[in-house]
């Protein structure tokens, strides 16, 4: 799954070179944007995995310190080295103002994971010149909903037994998956808004769902097969917004089964630093004008390059010490309750 989670992370970027280099509006199977097919693919193994995660933890305390530390060391550190490294040093690249009182804004407003209406999309004059001169890291807002998904799994799990639980979290997927089928049909007052919150969190309940019910679901290539002719024939009617979410959480499940590919990611998970650095270190791309120079798919390759080594640092040295703080202190919670 961390290669699958890597992959998604490496066309979040692709996606968005199109936006942040001007180059216009970027590829869009199914009518869905392909940045927005990743965050899908995304939402839809965090529930897998959040739902595992809380299943197996020893108490509604362990899972949440946990989710916490899996988001908020490499968050803090992200937004403090784009306002305080990244943003001075485009500023003084493209010759633009830099203001300290508007990174710090930036940088305590963002610590909120992107809450609506809190954080602060860029710093003031920063990025003038280039195609959005407003945003330093466009992505952070699908952490606050991924958040938002963690507290709906967690408490769910938490609290009900696990047949229960999958009652719990089938009504609101069936429900939100059936308004969404409503506006996807044209039989809404407006079609269904693009990036909108709901359809993350619909695919995150899915992988969830996934975990609840595996037990029922064969693992076979066939299985896998199945699930992606419903997605690509979902998306291929117009319905992906409304129909792809379970298919799609569930091809990407058991392709993690299947797939060559389990050294990657194995030791080090870069997918989130990956994520998080992308849209930054592109617009510092931009502010260079390697965009105007470039066709996309260079922009982007170059882009990677360039993230690889930062997801790397910040996997290496800030998210997996604090994961293995809070595994360590468990264990030694665990064993003086044995003792």
């Amino acid at each position: 799954m961390n290669a699958i989670r890597l992959l998604l992370a490496a066309i979040v970027i692709l996606s968005h070179s199109w936006w942040l280099g001007g180059y216009g509006p970027e590829p869009s199977p199914g009518g869905v944007k392909l940045g927005s097919w990743a965050v899908l693919g995304f939402f839809g193994v965090s529930g897998y995995l959040i739902a595992r995660s809380r299943v197996r933890a020893t108490s509604s305390f362990s899972y949440f310190t946990a989710r916490f530390l899996r988001i908020f060391p490499g968050l803090v550190v992200c937004v403090a080295v784009v306002a305080f490294v990244l943003a001075p040093l485009t500023a003084v690249i493209a010759g633009n103002g830099y203001f300290m009182p508007d990174a710090v804004i930036f940088f305590v407003t963002n610590l909120s994971a992107g809450a609506p209406g809190v954080a602060v999309p860029g710093i003031a004059g920063t990025l003038d010149g280039v195609h959005d001169p407003g945003s330093w890291n466009g992505p952070l807002w699908t952490l606050f909903w991924e958040l938002v998904c963690y507290g709906i799994v967690g408490l769910v799990l938490g609290v009900l037994r696990p047949k229960l639980a999958r009652v719990a979290l089938l009504v609101p997927f069936l429900a939100g998956s059936a308004y969404v089928l409503v506006l996807d049909a044209g039989w809404g007052p407006v079609s269904t808004p693009p990036d909108w919150p709901l359809i993350p969190v619909l695919t995150f309940l899915s992988g969830s769902l996934v975990y609840l019910f595996q037990d029922t679901i064969p693992a076979s290539r066939w299985m896998l097969i199945l699930t992606g002719a419903l997605v690509v024939l979902a998306a291929a009617l117009g319905f992906a917004a409304s129909l792809v979410h379970l298919p799609f959480a569930t091809f990407l499940i058991l392709a993690s089964l299947h797939l060559p590919l389990f050294n990657v990611g194995s030791r080090f998970d870069m997918s989130y630093g990956v994520y998080i650095y992308g849209w930054p270190v592109q617009q510092v791309l931009a502010s260079m004008g390697l965009h105007a120079a470039v066709p996309p798919l260079v922009f982007a390759g170059a882009s990677l390059l360039l993230v690889a080594p930062i997801a790397w640092l910040s996997c290496r040295y800030v998210e997996q010490p604090a994961q293995r703080r809070h595994r360590s202190r468990a264990l030694q919670r665990r064993v003086e309750e044995l003792a």
